[in-house]
């Protein structure tokens, strides 16, 4: 559903703003990749085409609790960051890629919030400002800042900064309850059956040979829960509690049954020669596993 805001507002205009940046071409992606990859200063242009792609992505968390505003900060964080680690030689499309990095940047955001809501307020005026530093550097740097960045910024000292960042590092559970209402878990989240996934766009053509072939090495369940959960063999997506309800299984088991099936079917598609280099990209080298705890820790940022 559209939303519609006032004229004059700074979201309005920033909205009227990136709608003017053209989005760019596989051809027109890969001749800025290696400019980025050679030094140039090309992240900008790969950024900008690829910003109302963040506003859709950041949409499907504004009921959690975090304002609009700051979810497409957020976003665009992640973006940058996919900016700058795109190979375009495994031939993936650029988005493709970046998807996962900004819904990770827009998550640990979240994570981030729903420790903050427990904070002193004096204390969180602090963390916002620095958190404010931080977006208004990567905006300018075309990249995350270093601490010592932010540090020069604010003329505060880096161990200062770090001790007063140390009140947001309690972990944060998947069961850890946000939106409007503060009913729904983050997990819920988590997987969007309206959005696009590239490890689930991939599973739902069902048409290739490999599709076909990696399905008979699932159990009967996992079949059925993979067929009515992407939607395999003309059935309509449903949703986890859906596929519980017909199958006489809670939601949480039908989910440790989906993912057990998707490694499966990862562990397939990466052996695969054909598909090994792009799935390899898009995806993350570590899966949550069931009741892991989601920590708001900085891994967005880190350099190997």
């Amino acid at each position: 559903m559209s939303r519609r805001y006032p004229k004059d507002s700074c979201l309005s205009r920033y909205l009227s703003e990136i709608s003017q940046y053209r989005v760019l071409s596989k051809e027109e992606e890969v001749v800025l990749a290696k400019k980025v990859r050679s030094g140039a200063r090309s992240v900008n242009r790969l950024v900008e085409s690829n910003l109302s792609f963040v506003v859709k992505i950041a949409n499907e968390y504004r009921t959690m609790g975090l304002a609009f505003e700051d979810l497409l900060n957020e976003g665009n964080i992640g973006l940058i960051e996919a900016a700058q680690r795109y190979d375009h030689r495994r031939g993936t499309k650029f988005i493709t890629y970046a998807i996962w990095w900004i819904r990770k940047a827009i998550l640990k955001a979240l994570a981030e919030q729903a420790t903050l809501v427990r904070v002193p307020n004096y204390q969180l005026k602090k963390v916002r400002e620095i958190r404010e530093m931080e977006r208004n550097l990567s905006r300018s740097l075309g990249r995350r800042p270093r601490r010592d960045e932010i540090s020069a910024k604010m003329r505060s000292p880096v161990a200062k900064l770090d001790e007063i960042l140390q009140i947001k590092m309690r972990e944060v559970s998947l069961d850890e309850k946000v939106g409007e209402d503060r009913e729904t878990p983050i997990s819920d989240y988590l997987v969007d059956v309206t959005s696009v996934n590239p490890e689930d766009e991939f599973i739902r053509n069902e048409g290739t040979e490999l599709i076909r072939t990696a399905l008979f090495t699932l159990t009967d369940q996992e079949k059925t829960v993979v067929a009515n959960r992407f939607g395999l063999k003309g059935r309509r997506l449903m949703t986890l509690k859906e596929i519980g309800e017909q199958m006489g299984l809670s939601r949480e088991r039908i989910r440790q049954i989906e993912c057990q099936a998707k490694r499966k079917l990862r562990k397939i598609f990466t052996n695969h020669r054909s598909v090994a280099s792009p799935l390899k990209q898009i995806l993350p080298k570590k899966k949550l596993p069931p009741n892991r705890n989601l920590a708001p820790a900085d891994a967005v940022g880190s350099r190997k």
